[in-house]
């Protein structure tokens, strides 16, 4: 039998986090597809209805402790999601403000060897980084990488 020939095993989607704020819910859900990585889908639902899409490349990469993303739809709020190893047990959102939002953490999700967490941004406060607590390393604060101002013209 080649590797091509050995069957996938298919985890069907289920719940792994949610959130609410300002009349919107999001469901965060997570399963293992056909080709056999994970899958992560959000559906945000709200007075105009729902609308669900994919997290792209949603586990954290070798070495990582962490993959963040974040549902920027205009005229909602931002929704932070984060996918973590087991070692992480705690985390925040840190605003620019210094401000922080705790992101509760799922139970690690043994399918996937991940905790799943969701926190809803306010809009006028941007994501200025993450604070996790990392069971053998202790807390940690990743900084978001922001682009260097736009040099001041003269004319």
């Amino acid at each position: 039998m080649s590797i091509l020939e050995v069957p996938r095993r298919v985890t069907p989607a289920r719940l792994v986090a949610s959130a609410r704020a300002a009349g919107l819910r999001w469901a965060v859900r997570a399963g293992l597809d056909q080709a056999g990585p994970l899958t992560t889908t959000v559906t945000r639902t709200g007075p105009g209805g729902a609308v669900t899409f994919r997290v792209p490349d949603p586990a954290p990469c070798s070495g990582q402790l962490v993959s963040m993303w974040m549902d920027r739809n205009p005229g909602t709020p931002a929704l932070l999601l984060l996918h973590t190893t087991p070692d992480v047990v705690h985390a925040s959102a840190v605003l620019a403000s210094g401000e922080r939002r705790h992101v509760m953490l799922s139970r690690v999700i043994e399918d996937f060897g991940l905790r799943f967490g969701a926190v809803p941004l306010p809009d006028e406060d941007a994501l200025a980084g993450v604070q996790i607590h990392d069971r053998f390393r202790g807390v940690r604060l990743i900084e978001l990488w922001r682009p260097p101002g736009r040099p001041v013209r003269a004319w």
